[in-house]
């Protein structure tokens, strides 16, 4: 372990303390998250100060966080503080008192670097290049494209679902339809003077506590399979559902609604409009959510900063599969032999045509081949098990549901039984031909892990050759064969099953083929 960050995120509806653990390799593990719906800007009055009851309570929490964080060890404390301070006049004094009473400074983010964490979180976590961000917070709401894993543009508005639901909701009903109305129309014309991002036809990719209640409602209410928010995606038509899911509620039926967090119980319709407004505006055919934010583009900025290089927003996805060997443990060198060995076995096959993987399905399987059967460290003979279950339950950075999923079935693939058993919980979400690709895939990979029994690295490359009516996989190899030979030809039906042919299996050893030739 490098160290330990404790982030006190200090927003205008809740205050939340995320102690990150920062590992040898750079992965970034969250091993605390208190959070307090403090909503501290209902303490901001009509002059725009925070009142001494705010500060007294703002005060309180973070003294009881930095506590905390000295608890768990924490060799550095971030407190940062967004719109509900940083818009306060009486910021200073807020400041100022608050350091004297717990010793803790805190730090106010501008709205660009607001807008920039928010971003920066999606270029770390995301593969996709072009999009735009939204962080919608209790008092402002930040909005970014980016193209080509790039800030292009950025606006902070100084609106949020706090603001918003005291401007037109206070004494009403939290589905008020005039109050509706009229928060519609006043987002409208609020983007509408800010066209930067009008008819983009882009990706959202949405930030923050609102975006997440929204996507677990919809999860909930269509009892989606996999866990997990990260990359999880709607469609405009989807949002539309949950807010009329959100209008058909009384109070009472919201707070015990599955999927909404109760304090957000009253804000989550000012929320849910400035998304679908943003989505007119974009002319956005898809909405994704983010697991990570403004605290996470933080913990990215501090880390570069003090490690130069330390992570490559262009390979995302190559990252968290390289970062999972040390949250596993599993031999490395074992894993690129096993990808080396399933990438001489998928040319072998290729060349003759009886396979062919597009881009996206090649890096799939060489993920799947590195990971393959990771879940050995919990227990070996339920290897493929524990594998599927820690990958298909886990955010996994760079990787959209369905590639999830996929990767999952690969790095976990025995056979066929088990593979159409995992597979049996998720619907739809992959097509009979996705399914019999990833198959092939499976047993590809599965092969190539006998082919390396030993753990010796003895195989060198191979080629497959038809000697009359037979088809012959070749297979070079240099040292000693032990159980290689044995378990490959137990295992061969893999991949006679891919081709649709019967093979025969040769092992020669790669310096008595060269002396030959």
């Amino acid at each position: 372990m490098k160290e330990r960050i404790g982030l006190i995120d200090i927003g205008s509806n809740s205050i939340r303390l995320v102690v990150f653990q920062i590992e040898d390799n750079l992965a970034i593990r969250e091993i605390q998250n208190i959070k307090i719906p403090a909503r501290i800007f209902q303490y901001i009055t009509d002059d725009n100060e925070m009142s001494q009851e705010g500060i007294d309570t703002l005060a309180r929490i973070i003294g009881a966080f930095a506590k905390e964080a000295a608890i768990l060890k924490a060799d550095r404390i971030l407190p940062k503080a967004t719109a509900a301070i940083r818009q306060s006049k009486n910021r200073d004094d807020i400041i100022d008192q608050v350091q004297k009473k717990t010793g803790v400074t805190i730090e106010l983010v501008p709205e660009k670097m607001e807008a920039y964490y928010g971003f920066s979180a999606v270029a770390h976590s995301m593969s996709d290049r072009d999009g735009v961000s939204i962080d919608i917070g209790g008092g402002s709401t930040e909005i970014t494209l980016f193209r080509d894993k790039g800030l292009v543009e950025f606006f902070s508005f100084p609106f949020g679902v706090v603001s918003l639901q005291e401007k037109f909701f206070e004494g009403k009903d939290f589905n008020d339809a005039k109050a509706i109305k009229e928060t519609r129309k006043f987002v409208k014309q609020s983007f509408a003077e800010h066209p930067f991002f009008a008819d983009l036809n882009l990706p959202i990719f949405a930030i923050g506590g609102s975006a997440r209640n929204v996507a677990r409602v919809h999860q909930m209410n269509t009892k989606y399979g996999m866990a997990g928010l990260h990359e999880y995606t709607m469609s405009p038509e989807e949002i539309d559902d949950v807010y009329n899911i959100f209008l058909e509620q009384t109070m009472k039926d919201m707070l015990k609604l599955e999927g909404l967090s109760s304090n957000r119980a009253d804000i989550i319709i000012p929320a849910i409009i400035v998304f679908q407004e943003l989505i007119q505006a974009v002319g956005s055919p898809i909405f994704k959510f983010s697991q990570q934010g403004l605290r996470e583009g933080i913990v990215y900025e501090y880390l570069e900063n003090k490690y130069p290089a330390a992570f490559d927003i262009n390979h995302v996805a190559q990252e968290t599969v390289e970062r999972l060997s040390s949250i596993y443990q599993f031999s490395m060198s074992d894993a690129a032999q096993r990808m080396v060995i399933t990438r001489q076995l998928y040319d072998a096959l290729n060349e003759d045509g009886y396979i062919q993987l597009s881009d996206t399905e090649l890096q799939l399987m060489n993920y799947g081949a590195y990971l393959y059967n990771l879940g050995e460290m919990i227990e070996p003979g339920n290897a493929s098990q524990h594998t599927f279950y820690l990958l298909s339950n886990s955010n996994l950075n760079g990787f959209s549901h369905p590639h999830r999923l996929a990767l999952s079935v690969l790095a976990s693939y025995k056979n066929k039984t088990l593979f159409d058993q995992y597979l049996s919980s998720y619907g739809e979400m992959l097509d009979n031909k996705q399914v019999e690709t990833l198959q092939n895939i499976g047993g590809l990979i599965k092969f190539a892990e006998c082919l390396n029994d030993s753990h010796n690295n003895i195989v060198k490359s191979m080629d497959l050759v038809r000697k009359g009516d037979s088809l012959i996989l070749r297979i070079f190899y240099q040292g000693e064969l032990l159980s290689e030979v044995y378990r490959s030809e137990d295992q061969k039906k893999h991949i006679e099953r891919a081709i649709g042919k019967d093979i025969s299996l040769e092992f020669i050893h790669a310096k008595s083929y060269l002396a030959i030739s």
